[in-house]
């Protein structure tokens, strides 16, 4: 027990860091994408952390296979470096009973990640997707020009004679056809301001102003306030989307591939439950991709490893594609995935054996006389930069 305490506290700290970097780096390139469009729109920056809160069950299913395998990857290195994975194999510790809680660390995390991949991922996409839609469409927060009557807004007609150094707009005459008769409002200044999802026009030191002829009424005001849901200029209008499988709950997904026999449904089904599948995959790849260093250091093994991340992932990716395209059955992304897996016990097995496969090997030490000669010469080009 002493030792798994120890194995995982050298793994949990590494995986944390990674967790939260990887899915850091995915969400802040989102954002990015996004700030343009909430720049334009002038849509509250509080819906984008919504949006951003909605993918992370996405990003998580991706990154935290990740995270644990370059953790794991780390720990492995640092081990071997520190000669202690010799102390450890010498006293009679095979890799097998080393990694023993690790392997059940990746197990619950299997099962977490198979858990968010079914129920909680594809309600976060329907959110993200619903409000990246209902944004795209929505009509840009509309502005003001002075002394020209504006129609921007559905059902109002607007009319400013100027603005001052404080933003306050001079000469102020609205007009709310809302709801059937129109209401208008004359005062000598107002102010507007967006929150909570409303656009609120503030009146001072006017008149309202209802109805016509006999039967007009009117209200002098000090302070009066009009307000606009924002739902009523097109912003935030989220569809609703009945046929999109990758927003669908289980139950709705499992009748749409097997009643409804549609191809896209069951190619969903099959990657949600085939995705959490690659982090056990990864932990076994991990030891033979880590026992490098006593031969070519650790940068063969980070090549490697990152290398085998795009193998996989693009596998699964290619082998989803043609599967929604009918031009595969389903069963072949279980084979792409199982392959991998025969493949990762092969290579893992040779490594408790100390008999790592002669390619890998290979490949190994040139990616790291790769990387010798790509760190030689960006020094040296700094060298004769400085010089």
């Amino acid at each position: 027990m002493v030792l798994d305490r120890y194995i995982l506290r050298l793994w949990a700290g590494p995986f944390l860091s990674f967790l939260f970097i990887v899915t850091g780096v995915l969400l802040l390139g989102r954002a990015l994408k996004l700030l343009g469009m909430f720049a334009d729109k002038g849509i509250e920056w509080s819906i984008m952390a919504t949006m951003l809160m909605a993918i992370i069950p996405y990003f998580l299913v991706i990154t935290v296979p990740i995270a644990f395998f370059f953790a794991l990857q780390g720990m492995l290195l640092k081990l071997y470096q520190s000669s202690e994975m010799d102390a450890l194999r010498a006293s009679g510790i095979s890799y097998v009973r080393l990694l023993r809680p690790i392997f059940a660390a990746a197990l619950i995390v299997w099962l977490l990640l198979t858990m968010t991949s079914l129920y909680w991922m594809p309600e976060g996409q329907k959110s993200f997707q619903g409000l990246l839609i209902a944004i795209q469409k929505a009509k840009p927060t509309p502005g003001f020009d002075p002394q020209r009557f504006n129609h921007q807004i559905e059902d109002f007609t607007i009319y400013v004679d100027g603005e001052n150094d404080r933003g306050q707009l001079q000469g102020f005459m609205l007009e709310d056809r809302r709801y059937g008769a129109s209401v208008i409002y004359v005062a000598e200044w107002a102010e507007i301001e967006q929150n909570s999802g409303n656009m609120n026009f503030t009146l001072y030191n006017g008149t309202r102003l209802e109805g016509s002829a006999s039967n007009l009424r009117s209200l002098s005001f000090d302070r009066y306030q009009v307000s606009l849901n924002l739902g009523e200029l097109g912003l935030l209008k989220v569809p609703v989307w009945g046929t999109r499988v990758f927003e669908m709950n289980l139950s709705e997904l499992w009748n749409t591939a097997f009643e409804e026999k549609r191809v896209d449904a069951i190619a969903e089904l099959n990657r949600r439950l085939l995705l959490p599948t690659t982090v056990l995959i990864l932990v076994i790849f991990c030891l033979p991709l880590s026992i490098a260093p006593k031969r070519s250091g650790k940068a063969g093994s980070y090549i490697i490893g990152t290398a085998l991340l795009l193998l996989v992932y693009n596998s699964q990716i290619l082998l989803q594609q043609q599967v929604h395209s009918s031009h595969f059955p389903w069963w072949t992304m279980w084979l792409g995935q199982l392959l991998l897996g025969v493949l990762a016990l092969w290579a893992f097995r040779r490594a408790c054996q100390d008999r790592l496969p002669s390619m890998l090997l290979f490949v190994e030490g040139v990616a790291a006389t790769v990387h010798q000669r790509l760190m030689l010469f960006i020094g040296r080009r700094s060298d004769i930069h400085r010089t």
